[in-house]
């Protein structure tokens, strides 16, 4: 299974319950194909970036889970069908190697720099 994210956008009269109703079916959609829902996200109402259906806002949604690409595929059909759904965009997340993830959790310094040393030369000025 892979990891993956959904966001997608729902119309801004949509009243809370609807979205709330939208999220739980995404839910139930995800593990009823055998997927994990890792976290659902909702960030509420927001501005759009550029108009969409004559809307300047929207609901923003935000779906983390692991599956297969059938349910996304399913998950993606039945969003263009959904008349509350705007826009929608399913993206997979790279797969991180627990190795991988414990060597750069133990090289991060918190500080933005990578952990490499840097050596610094200092120029004398000539003659």
């Amino acid at each position: 299974m892979q990891r993956y994210e959904t966001l997608f956008i729902l119309h801004p009269d949509v009243p809370e319950a609807q979205v709330r109703e939208t999220i739980d079916r995404t839910r139930k959609l995800i593990e009823a194909m055998e997927g994990h829902v890792a976290d659902i996200q909702d960030w509420g109402l927001r501005e759009l970036a550029y108009p969409i259906e004559k809307q300047s806002r929207g609901n923003y949604v935000l779906a983390q889970y692991e599956a297969s690409s059938a349910v996304v595929n399913e998950l993606e059909r039945t969003m263009k069908l959904s008349d509350e759904v705007v826009r929608f965009v399913s993206v997979r997340m790279p797969q991180v190697e627990p190795a991988a993830a414990e060597t750069d959790a133990a090289g991060d310094t918190g500080d933005g720099s990578d952990g490499a040393e840097v050596e610094t030369k200092s120029v004398e000025e000539g003659d």
